[in-house]
């Protein structure tokens, strides 16, 4: 690796990654087209396509919207709309986007089944990330907790990338109807096409009076802006004690989850280890790679998750705390495939909603990227931690130095077999 602060975008996950998050297949008609999508439990809607999608979908057709010449689907999930879309009007180009990296390998896998071509997905966070402009179609079943900031954003600076007179169609839950509503009414170069409500959601079709090429479009990104920002909150842990800036749509916001609290609570058993490279996967906020960051000398800090919005925080809040950016290492990806060891240490925090198989291909993954004195710190609650045990003492890939138990959660440290 690089001595260079580096992002990389849309790592593509090899099959096996995908498959040990695959919970079914899903079928789905949309105006004519049978289609169907590969899903997982950890993504949006993974029983059925979606009563809301379904809803905004249905809306083209009361419309008579039947061409559409470039499409933004915005937070494509595992891509239903963008491919519905795409499959009616096959000559469209679409874009799919998203910031999390299991949305957009199932987008990936799911227009490949479908057999539609000419759709671009890749990752961004807002619009940040959006590659090229003039859509003259923008869509979204929009994420009801990102805060009201963000829900501006994707409502109004939408206009920066459509073409003049390009339409924005986006449906919303019940929960933030009202706000939604206020945007678009007191903005008076928003125009409202179409508006209808079912239990549970309501669609908008808009678009904007003005000349986008006459509106000046914020130079800095809209995660720059302080889009996402929640709170700014000093965090505490035995010792140690740093500031954090948090952001919507990541948890531990306000105060830390006991799996962390155990992680940085045993960052002293290294605190006089040189590490040459760190890496902390699901970082969430940051709190355990400031910590690590602050108990020792790193040279090099690698986050690894596959919600973009999480490693750019988690890079943000390290700075924040004096640690240099050209030693930090953002990779937006499934897993650790693309990480080249040999790695040092490697903490983590292992969902509780991901399956036993997804626990298992990480800590083998992790294995493989440790070098011969490293050592991996993983914590979860008790029942994942207790499988994890039973595998490495089976297969015997590593060698567990300590487990502990706090409350229902657990945490272990393992060293490579050969230390």
């Amino acid at each position: 690796m690089n001595n260079i602060e580096l992002t990389k975008l849309d790592l593509t996950s090899n099959n096996r990654e995908v498959d040990a998050y695959l919970k079914k297949t899903i079928k789905y008609d949309y105006r004519g087209h049978s289609l169907n999508f590969q899903v997982s439990q950890s993504l949006f809607s993974s029983h059925e396509v979606d009563h809301g999608t379904q809803r905004l979908l249905r809306t083209f057709t009361f419309e008579k919207i039947d061409a559409y010449n470039k499409v933004l689907d915005f937070g494509c999930g595992y891509g239903p709309i963008g491919i519905a879309l795409k499959s009616f009007y096959p000559d469209s180009v679409v874009h799919m986007v998203d910031r999390d990296a299991l949305a957009l390998d199932y987008s990936r896998r799911n227009a490949v089944i479908n057999n539609v071509g000419d759709i671009k997905t890749y990752a961004s966070l807002g619009y940040d990330d959006i590659v090229g402009t003039n859509f003259d179609l923008i869509v979204s079943n929009i994420p009801a907790k990102v805060g009201e900031k963000a829900l501006s954003h994707i409502l109004k600076d939408s206009q920066f990338y459509l073409r003049q007179g390009g339409r924005v169609a986006v449906v919303v839950i019940d929960a933030i109807v009202e706000y939604i509503a206020s945007v678009l009414t007191a903005d008076p170069n928003i125009n409202i096409l179409f508006r209808k409500a079912w239990p549970g959601h309501t669609v908008f079709h808009y678009n904007f009076t003005s000349d986008n090429r006459l509106i000046t479009k914020p130079q800095e990104s809209a995660f720059d802006r302080g889009i996402f920002d929640r709170e700014d909150k000093v965090f505490s842990v035995g010792t140690l004690s740093f500031p954090m800036k948090t952001t919507y749509g990541l948890s531990e916001f306000n105060t830390l989850n006991y799996e962390a609290e155990l992680l940085i609570d045993n960052l002293q058993t290294i605190q006089n280890r040189p590490i040459n490279t760190g890496l902390i996967f699901n970082p969430g906020q940051g709190h355990i790679p400031v910590a690590l960051s602050l108990r020792g000398k790193t040279d090099k800090i690698v986050l690894a998750d596959r919600d973009l919005q999480a490693i750019r925080v988690s890079r943000r809040n390290l700075l924040l705390n004096g640690y240099s950016a050209k030693n930090i290492l953002l990779l937006h990806q499934i897993g650790l495939f693309h990480i080249e060891g040999p790695v040092d240490c490697i903490i983590g925090i292992l969902d509780d909603k991901d399956g036993p198989a997804i626990h298992e291909m990480l800590l083998e993954q992790a294995a493989s990227i440790l070098s011969p004195k490293g050592i991996i710190m993983i914590s979860s609650s008790s029942t994942p931690i207790t499988r994890i045990e039973k595998s490495v003492k089976a297969k015997k890939y590593l060698d567990i130095l300590e487990r502990r138990k706090f409350k229902g959660k657990s945490i272990m440290t393992l060293k490579h077999k050969n230390y």
